[in-house]
């Protein structure tokens, strides 16, 4: 989940790239402030956007966990795992599946998780939702 502290991390290292932009006009520091916009504008913000729009207009609803999908991440200079759990349920008006996946976590939920999970969605954006996973024992960063 993206909260606003993460919103107003990634504002101020777009402003800076922009100050540096400005102050030492070179064309990579034009390119690093168009990829830093890129990301804040295109996909920090639309993701910040959806989960509140679940929040305040979504239903919670049981959606069936299909998986933990593992997956390798080098972190300095080892590898670690990283987890992420997949779900799905169908769309209430269309009848089609929508597949939610958690944020990724660094700790295997696996043996905490039951057959379904809880999910608030908003139908009117199904791209817009927010996992529950108050009932694992460990921090999700």
């Amino acid at each position: 989940m993206i909260t606003l502290t993460t919103l107003v991390i990634a504002g101020v290292f777009l402003i800076a790239a922009i100050l540096a932009a400005i102050f030492v006009p070179h064309p990579i520091t034009w390119l690093a402030t168009i990829i830093l916009g890129g990301l804040f504008f295109f996909i920090l913000l639309p993701k910040y956007k959806g989960q509140q729009q679940a929040i305040a207009q979504g239903v919670e609803i049981q959606a069936m966990v299909e998986e933990v999908r593992t997956w390798r991440r080098k972190v300095s200079d080892h590898y670690a795992n990283r987890y992420e759990i997949i779900a799905s349920a169908h769309h209430p008006q269309t009848g089609e599946m929508v597949r939610f996946v958690s944020p990724p976590m660094e700790q295997n939920p696996e043996p905490y998780l039951s057959e379904y999970i809880t999910v608030k969605v908003d139908w009117s954006n199904p791209n817009a939702y927010v996992m529950d996973l108050s009932f694992l024992p460990f921090a999700i960063p």
